[in-house]
């Protein structure tokens, strides 16, 4: 039945001339909605014929581009993550209708605009909690999607009931599991989707949910954006991880999901430790204004978009060291509170908490720290090998698993009899695989790596000679991109040959380019290595590199796609693809 709250009272709202479709549907959804004014409409109550102000459609779409822009880290073609989303949400569809035997399409899941407009801003936004919402989907961002008819609560903020007839919601709730019953607040809606916060978990205790809270070891966990998984077990953890790489693959490269074995394909190697893991942390703050009642906060981002800024004292995934120096920064600031001065009050600030090694040069002896200053420079050991960096390069955040991946590599170099001479490192940051891998390669061999960022190619130079390298007989990093790479000059006079050759590819989150992949299939490497942050770009790249050896005498067959938990408890997950050139193809 459907609920209306006018005051302390609640009561079945004023009859429809939908209430027998909604009826007919609440045998097969499991959900009731109760309707509250914010505290900006006190007078207002919520019936059948009440409707919410009307924000313009103008402004309203305006908003939604607003909200909706690519973020600098995001792609910018189909595997931005609203796109994923999208697809995601399909997916979800075809769940939902498997299980509850109907046939709701995407046309039947479209908001209408003033119903976007209803819960656009957080300072009018109306409360609508669904009561019982059940999570059928998973999201490669760790959130759970569950479905309810429109009819359920958005009469009281449409004009023409007609646009409810047989139309559903598609609700993503952070923090909730495939098998979760949950009470869930709606929040912003988007063309295809509504925001949901999660007020309750019902079933936490049922056989029906893998979910065990008891162990969530964080205090701010149901706040806090940044682990979606602590409810899990790991083994639960890793297997959700596992289908977001099928899902990526099935999404933007399934060709190959029709010629591989799934029994182990995207098989996630899981981290010996999965807390006091993290050697990186930017909390965020700002410094409180003076003429506002407001409390310094300094911590992550909430799962819910229109609330403020977690507070914590310490992060459980972050080691031991940066949680020491996070007490310290917080009496700092907490110190510089009231002497501010007004222009800097307000203003969002990141703090960089970042591990490093302080090693005793005479005695050899070291001990990790954090260190928190910008321009210091980091200090990080791997395997063997040393490595320094500014603050800002990028280097993985987990040191423990990273020797995990480095042996994997080693393993498929290893593999077979043929020996390699050269290494190319693309993507090559501070030369983390090119120094790492060097004793994989013939000593009359070179390496060879080329990176955007000039000041890391200063850092991967002095971290050659730092490992006694000899630079640049035996190793040489230039900046430059990588589509670039094959014709630069320093290049073509390395005498480096596709035949002898093994390229290591390691690119940001927005993954390569077909110009880099053409001149790779041209290059015609012996073994191609692909280390990604991002399984959705890797899969998508894999696609066109097949697409364009369709044209080409040159053939490649993937040998292997795994997945390495570099970040246990969260949705996270890198993967690396091992592809092999195929000497006779046929």
């Amino acid at each position: 039945m459907l609920w209306s709250r006018t005051s302390s009272i609640r009561r079945p709202a004023i009859a429809s001339r939908h209430c027998d479709v909604t009826a007919r549907f609440f045998s097969c959804y499991s959900a009731t909605a109760i309707y509250m004014p914010t505290r900006q409409l006190p007078k207002r109550s919520i019936s059948h014929n009440t409707t919410w102000p009307v924000t313009s459609e103008k402004s309203v779409l305006q908003k939604l581009k607003k909200v909706n822009r690519k973020k600098k880290r995001d792609t910018d073609d189909e595997t931005k993550k609203s796109n994923i989303l999208f697809l995601e949400i399909q997916d979800a569809v075809k769940s939902y209708n498997d299980m509850k035997n109907t046939r709701i399409d995407l046309s039947q899941l479209q908001n209408p605009i003033q119903l976007i407009g209803q819960f656009m801003f957080s300072r009018s936004r109306p409360q609508a909690i669904i009561e019982s919402l059940d999570i059928i989907y998973q999201t490669s961002e760790g959130d759970g999607i569950g479905f309810v008819p429109k009819s359920l609560y958005a009469s009281p903020f449409l004009e023409d009931d007609e646009d409810l007839f047989n139309k559903f919601t598609a609700i993503v709730v952070p923090k909730t599991i495939i098998g979760d019953k949950v009470k869930i607040r709606l929040n912003m809606h988007h063309e295809f989707y509504s925001e949901g916060v999660l007020l309750e978990v019902l079933n936490a205790d049922s056989r029906k949910t893998a979910r065990k809270d008891k162990l969530i070891v964080c205090n701010n966990f149901d706040k806090c954006s940044g682990c979606q998984f602590q409810m899990l077990s790991y083994d639960n953890q890793l297997k959700a991880k596992r289908e977001t790489i099928l899902k990526a693959y099935r999404f933007f490269y399934p060709d190959l999901l029709s010629q591989k074995d799934l029994s182990d394909f995207g098989h996630v190697h899981g981290c010996d430790q999965q807390y006091a893991y993290r050697t990186k942390l930017t909390p965020h703050y700002r410094i409180p204004k003076e003429h506002k009642n407001e409390t310094l906060r300094i911590g992550l981002n909430n799962v819910d978009p229109s609330r403020p800024i977690v507070d914590i004292d310490d992060c459980a995934i972050a080691t031991s060291s940066i949680n020491g120096k996070l007490k310290e920064k917080r009496e700092e600031i907490s110190a510089e509170v009231g002497r501010a001065p007004l222009e800097s009050q307000g203003r969002q600030r990141t703090l960089l908490l970042r591990e490093s090694i302080r090693m005793n040069k005479e005695t050899g002896d070291h001990k990790r720290v954090c260190l928190t200053d910008g321009v210091k420079v980091i200090t990080e050991k791997v395997d063997d090998y040393i490595f320094q960096f500014d603050p800002s390069s990028f280097f993985q955040n987990n040191n423990v698993i990273l020797p995990q991946v480095l042996d994997y590599i080693k393993y498929h170099i290893q593999l077979g009899e043929h020996k390699y001479k050269y290494l190319v490192d693309t993507y090559c940051g501070v030369g983390l695989f090119g120094i790492a891998l060097s004793k994989e390669i013939s000593k009359e061999g070179k390496i060879f790596g080329i990176e955007l960022s000039e000041k890391s190619i200063e850092f991967a130079t002095h971290n050659a000679k730092l490992n006694g390298l000899a630079v640049p007989d035996r190793i040489q990093f230039i900046p430059g991109t990588a589509d670039s790479m094959f014709k630069h000059e320093n290049f073509s006079k390395s005498g480096i040959q596709g035949e002898d050759s093994i390229v290591i590819m390691d690119p940001s989150r927005k993954g390569s380019t077909e110009s880099f992949i053409k001149q790779l299939l041209e290059f015609k490497p012996k073994l191609i290595v692909y280390v990604s942050c991002n399984v959705f770009t890797q899969a998508r790249d894999l696609s066109v590199f097949n697409d364009l050896q369709k044209n080409s005498s040159t053939k490649y067959k993937v040998r292997e796609i795994v997945g390495f938990d570099f970040f246990p408890q969260t949705k996270h997950v890198e993967t690396v693809a091992v592809l092999e050139l195929i000497d006779s193809p046929t």
